[in-house]
């Protein structure tokens, strides 16, 4: 299975909660946003786990990042509900569940690399990332939520406020130069004169690295700002 496979072609994707595909797990259903592979994937996916329904045991071979964007998502390790970005590295292994509550999360599967992750999960509260670690700038405040030094990967929680213009470019210091992504947590962005809501999704394709600049499409916040999460790199 293929969708949004052509990583050097921009992609975009509104959700629509009426195209969720059953999982082999009895009340998991997925929204696919990119996917490369069967069951088994290099995949990007919104994952909705209906009350009381459960994941097998599994390991993830090429590692596991998500927001847990409603409920709380449960494994051997521990809670983590609404707001939580989690990181599980490579060969790590878990059988997450959920109870009465149910829950959704936007996860990525495969897409870690094998220099500079580590062995240790990474679990980050983003409304404490925003209060010690953000950082303002003139289209809200960024927190940075995960780094690689050596792939160049980078993962920040942005807060944008509303109607403001903003455009990533790649200018040698490694921001654009693997692509970008963005997925909208809360609010709204306009891209090219389409207006994408909560859960929207998009991605850019990785910038013309030989170029002094390369300038990204002007994104626009709607009149509630937006919360996104970015990864870059």
């Amino acid at each position: 299975m293929k969708i949004h496979a052509n990583f050097r072609l921009f992609a975009a994707t509104k959700f629509d909660a009426t195209k969720y595909i059953a999982s082999p797990s009895y009340g998991v259903n997925r929204f696919m946003l990119d996917r490369i592979g069967e069951e088994k994937a290099r995949a990007t996916t919104i994952v909705e786990y209906q009350p009381n329904s459960k994941f097998p045991e599994h390991t993830h071979i090429g590692g596991e990042e998500f927001l847990v964007l409603e409920g709380t998502i449960k494994d051997q390790f521990g809670e983590f509900p609404a707001g939580i970005y989690v990181r599980n590295p490579i060969g790590s292994v878990h059988a997450p569940w959920v109870d009465g509550d149910g829950c959704t999360i936007f996860v990525k599967l495969l897409q870690m690399a094998d220099t500079g992750e580590g062995t240790t999960p990474l679990h980050v509260d983003l409304e404490k990332a925003k209060e010690t670690a953000a950082v303002s700038t003139d289209f809200g405040c960024v927190a940075p939520l995960y780094k690689n030094k050596d792939t160049g990967e980078c993962v920040e929680m942005c807060w944008i406020q509303p109607n403001k213009e903003f455009t990533f470019i790649s200018n040698g210091s490694g921001s654009g130069i693997g692509g970008e992504e963005l997925f909208i947590m809360s609010g709204s962005l306009f891209c090219e004169g389409t207006e994408y809501g909560k859960w929207g999704w998009l991605r850019f394709p990785p910038a013309v690295v030989d170029a002094e600049e390369q300038p990204r499409q002007t994104v626009k916040s709607g009149e509630n700002g937006a919360q996104l999460f970015r990864k870059t790199g």
